[in-house]
């Protein structure tokens, strides 16, 4: 049995079935929500006065409904190279999102570099932080090297729903239920100095992370109320 899993996993026309079944459902899904966006404003400002890209920051478990936060823009996502990277990336496609193989851990400086590319050609960069295998919610140091390189302000951006189930899985993934009531909250950027050292990337590190917990907070108080 775990050769016959590895080997669908593996399987190009079970990735291009998958992937299609997904952005099927997620589009579906999307149709069936009522959602509505909270602070975006301050994003577009930042993002008109500097003429530049943004980095869009989430939790990994908030990822799904991410397509749908600020359509129209071109963006380029960080995925894993596990098998479910391979499928978020096909499904990002069909979306208009580009993506780039690597992580926190193995190949992260390949995906930086690659993400340093896709801004330098004008692409707004998304990733989840505490991602790929977490600890949850807890922000690695990639996304704060990043923004230090390129010089672009980072963006946390919440999600949450009025009704929706949280998965048993490494990031409490979560998905909507059809036609919930659904926010997306944009926080304040956050800037890393291009001269900042280890002390400095650090209390940034720390400083995005509570950033998101807020606007993650904010979003599900949102879908609650």
């Amino acid at each position: 049995m775990p050769r016959i899993l590895r080997w669908l996993r593996r399987s190009r026309a079970v990735l291009a079935t998958g992937a299609w079944i997904g952005a099927a459902g997620l589009w579906l899904l999307r149709r069936s929500l009522r959602l509505r966006v909270v602070g975006l404003e301050g994003a577009e400002a930042f993002h008109a006065q500097k003429e530049r890209p943004l980095i869009l920051a989430f939790w990994h478990g908030r990822l799904l409904m991410m397509p749908f936060s600020w359509p129209g823009r071109p963006a380029t996502v960080l995925v894993s190279h596990h098998a479910d990277g391979e499928v978020i990336s096909r499904i990002a496609w069909r979306f208009g999102i580009r993506s780039v193989r690597g992580s926190t851990s193995r190949g992260a400086h390949g995906g930086l570099r690659a993400m340093l590319r896709a801004y330098q050609d004008g692409s707004h960069l998304a990733t989840g932080p505490d991602g790929p295998r977490g600890p949850r919610e807890r922000a690695q140091l990639g996304v704060i090297e990043l923004a230090r390189r390129t010089g672009a302000p980072v963006v946390p951006i919440g999600f949450g729903a009025s009704r929706g189930w949280f998965l048993p899985t490494w990031d409490r993934f979560f998905i909507p239920c059809p036609f919930a009531r659904g926010t997306f909250v944009f926080g304040e950027a956050l800037l890393v100095p291009p001269g900042a050292d280890r002390a400095a990337m650090e209390a940034a590190r720390a400083e995005l992370e509570r950033r998101l917990n807020a606007v993650t907070a904010a979003a599900d108080a949102a879908g609650r109320g």
